[in-house]
């Protein structure tokens, strides 16, 4: 075998390499291919969200729970993105009746993986025209993604969201 030959399989090689890597990349971040070759509804898949009250776990949410809950939308005005999930407020009545929440009964959505949390009172949760929304990611997990003024831009979600508390006054 010559050496042009072996430089042509080498490089041939190579190429099938980086293709090979740039294609489960872009199917991980959710790029083009993921979208042309995933179709269908967004599950959350990274298991249940605890709903903790004062310290006691009061459920977890998983997907099952979803089929009752009707979902809402809005536009990010970073990337003018669709962002499509369930009112943090319809999945908190799940578990809490409405008559034990106040207006300043405090939420706080957390993801320890992150190191975020957002702390949110019940006077803003109730109110749909805030949209507090939990959102499936391109992951999988949920992130949590608001309309609300100092809670609309990305870098405010909380994203792989692994816990709920509320703390009723």
């Amino acid at each position: 075998m010559n050496t042009t030959r072996r430089i042509i399989i080498a490089v041939i090689i190579i190429v099938a390499v980086v293709g090979t890597i740039l294609v489960i990349q872009s199917s991980r971040r959710g790029g083009y291919l993921y979208r042309t070759c995933n179709t269908g509804e967004k599950q959350f898949t990274e298991g249940c969200v605890p709903v903790n009250s004062a310290g006691k776990l009061l459920a977890n949410f998983c997907q099952k729970d979803t089929a009752g809950l009707a979902k809402t939308s809005f536009q990010d005005k970073a990337e003018n993105k669709k962002q499509e999930g369930w009112l943090l407020r319809d999945i908190l009545l799940l578990y809490v009746k409405k008559e034990e929440m106040s207006p300043d009964t405090a939420v706080t959505v957390a993801s320890s993986s992150r190191g975020k949390k957002a702390e949110l009172k019940w006077k803003d949760i109730a109110d749909a025209q805030n949209k507090i929304i939990l959102a499936v990611s391109k992951q999988g997990t949920l992130k949590l993604a608001s309309a609300m003024k100092n809670l609309d831009t990305r870098e405010s979600w909380v994203q792989d969201i692994d816990r709920i508390e509320i703390a009723r006054k």
